[in-house]
């Protein structure tokens, strides 16, 4: 998780989904460039959940060789933001679509 999405009750709720979450506080990156947080998370092999929609689908169009990244989008109309509840069901209707995750850029708000 990307150090703006890693919040303790988004960890709990994907962990106990039964996802294998690691947060960048966790493994004390917290302030490394984004760039380094995708090459991060593809030397760890995981996909990559943040909040930062733009700069990291900017970074998936030059670096499309990923394990798969999913956004949540914050807009500045607060009833389009997702809690973290959202989130995690987004995710599991994301993952049970049958959808490629691995190399692509997933916007969760999609997903609600």
């Amino acid at each position: 998780m990307d150090e703006d999405s890693q919040a303790r009750a988004q960890l709990d709720i994907l962990r106990r989904d039964g996802h294998d979450v690691v947060a960048l506080g966790e493994l004390d990156k917290n302030g490394t460039s984004d760039p380094e947080v995708l090459d991060l998370a593809q030397s760890l092999e995981r996909v990559l959940l943040t909040h930062n929609a733009e700069d990291f689908h900017e970074l998936h169009r030059g670096h499309p060789h990923h394990r798969g990244i999913m956004a949540a989008h914050r807009d500045t109309d607060p009833r389009e933001n997702m809690n973290h509840t959202q989130i995690a069901v987004a995710i599991r209707r994301l993952e049970t679509s049958g959808m490629t995750i691995a190399s692509d850029f997933h916007v969760l708000n999609r997903w609600r």
